[in-house]
């Protein structure tokens, strides 16, 4: 059976859970959630957000606030609660590169398979230029359920690590990033943590963090599936439909 691809944020947090039962236990939670709508079309339009330029191409003119918040109403399509929490986002990380001069380059860096059928992108295809050099960031656009704890923010780090710096010999010195936004509408800055080198984990404990996660949700979802079966809920209606 194919399970439900969890999302990078949910992965990070199941993640740095090492008792199993509470790992299988936030899962079975998981299983019975899930949200309405999601801050893709903020996180599609990154690179126009912060005007990231092509390489090769030079400079362009960077698109003005009207044109991206036309293709973020564009791109929602589960109604207004989405409509205004993505343009509230993109509004803020808009302003705020304004404010603190952020130049930024386009580069693809392709997602990170993970096995099981599934892949992560903990990056945005963008990497930024503060006073203090390059960084690598991951946009953590939930402002009430996002990374809140440093092992959380460490997985990301890591996976950053591994498969870009890694990767981009040009990228080695880059800073590892988590931006988060704030929870309240009225605060206007955005916070950054950087990663730190000697606390970052290794391709083999990344795997087998990866890999547990995975083989628990596999049997979490069997179980509400085989539930679903048993007690007649899974399937087509008796009216069929």
């Amino acid at each position: 059976m194919k399970t439900r691809r969890l999302p990078e944020i949910d992965l990070a947090k199941f993640a740095v859970i090492d008792d199993q039962e509470h790992l299988e236990g936030s899962l079975r939670a998981f299983n019975t959630g899930g949200g309405s709508w999601s801050y893709g079309p903020s996180r599609q339009l990154i690179p126009d957000i912060l005007a990231a330029r092509l390489p090769l191409v030079g400079d362009l003119s960077a698109p003005s606030w009207e044109i991206i918040s036309a293709e973020i109403l564009r791109r929602c399509t589960r109604g207004e609660v989405q409509e205004q929490s993505n343009l509230e986002v993109s509004d803020l990380l808009y302003k705020y590169c304004g404010t603190e001069k952020w130049r930024s380059a386009k580069i693809d860096m392709h997602a990170l398979p993970i096995g099981f059928g599934d892949s992560v992108r903990y990056w945005s295809d963008v990497v930024i230029q503060d006073d203090n050099g390059l960084f690598i960031p991951f946009f953590d656009h939930r402002r009430t359920k996002g990374l809140k704890g440093i092992q959380e923010n460490r997985f990301v780090f890591s996976m950053q690590n591994f498969w870009i710096r890694e990767r981009f010999l040009d990228l080695r010195s880059a800073r590892l990033a988590v931006i988060s936004f704030p929870t309240a509408r009225k605060m206007r800055g955005l916070s950054i943590q950087f990663g730190k080198e000697e606390e970052l984990m290794s391709y083999d404990e990344l795997d087998s963090r990866v890999r547990r996660v995975y083989e628990a949700w596999a049997k979490v979802s069997e179980e509400r599936t085989t539930k679903r079966r048993e007690t007649g809920t899974d399937g087509p209606t008796p009216f069929g439909f």
